[in-house]
């Protein structure tokens, strides 16, 4: 007498197996898609961070200057950048877009570090940063003397 597997216990096994790697694909695909928006987040803080640093140091983009105002964060829906200010006229220094279905839902404007942080100037105290895929945000907080900081835990919005 032979010893082989029916095609209905083949069938059984294989289902189970697609069930257990169907799951494991979805939990990936949201592990990824957490790590891209705490990413961003964290390019982000880094900006304003960037932008806080150079302005205390009177770090000047355009050494032609001779009015330095500081440098500005403008937070948009889909991006960001960080500005240069003589004269109260920003140059852009750089552009960041923000990757698909990720958007900052509160918090956008201008966020203006003014040397050696005297009056600086916030649109908001959060920015929110939502990625769609997964409805979880990420918030950043800048306090009114200019402290960034970051809650890297993802809450539901």
């Amino acid at each position: 007498m032979k010893k082989s597997f029916t095609l209905i216990e083949l069938l059984v096994v294989i289902s189970i197996m697609l069930i257990f790697i169907g799951g494991t694909l979805v939990q990936y695909n949201t592990f990824t898609e957490q790590t891209k928006l705490k990413n961003e987040a964290k390019r982000l803080v880094d900006v304003l961070e960037l932008a806080k640093k150079k302005a205390l140091s009177a770090d000047l983009f355009d050494k032609t200057c001779t009015n330095f105002t500081g440098y500005k964060v403008t937070v948009a829906l889909s991006s960001y950048s960080l500005s240069f200010g003589c004269a109260a006229v920003y140059t852009t220094v750089q552009s960041y877009n923000l990757p698909t279905n990720v958007t900052a839902t509160v918090g956008g404007g201008n966020y203006i570090f003014t040397p050696l942080m005297n009056n600086p100037s916030f649109a908001s105290g959060t920015i929110t940063l939502k990625n769609a895929n997964i409805s979880k945000c990420v918030s950043i907080t800048v306090t009114a003397i200019g402290v960034v900081s970051l809650n890297e835990v993802l809450v539901g919005c």
